[in-house]
């Protein structure tokens, strides 16, 4: 993914990844805790994320969207969230993994440069 045209390539992706995928999140919440969920805006939603997290690689992420989808079709409110708490887990720590990995890619650079 690196472009030696726009070193910060990597770094944009990722970062619009987490902010577009925290927004979609968030809003997931919300509709699931409404009194009564609309199950074709979550699982629209859903769609959404599975996309992104997708083509982003994040093969396990996509897989519970899957599942959290398949939950959305049976009107199942209660497995949803169960659902959207693990794909939430795991959203977390992928996030942390990138973040160090964002980090030490920030140390190399400066290493290279001959900034430390």
């Amino acid at each position: 993914l690196q472009d030696d045209s726009n070193p910060d390539f990597v770094a944009e992706v990722v970062e619009l990844y987490f902010e577009d995928s925290a927004g979609k999140l968030e809003k997931l919440d919300a509709k699931l805790a409404a009194p009564v969920p609309d199950f074709n805006e979550v699982d629209q939603l859903v769609h959404q994320f599975k996309g992104s997290s997708a083509s982003f690689g994040a093969q396990g992420l996509a897989t519970l969207c899957v599942q959290l989808r398949d939950g959305c079709m049976r009107g199942d409110r209660q497995g949803c969230q169960q659902l959207l708490q693990e794909v939430k887990r795991n959203f977390n720590t992928l996030k942390g993994r990138l973040e160090i990995f964002m980090q030490l890619e920030t140390q190399r650079k400066l290493l290279l440069s001959g900034g430390m």
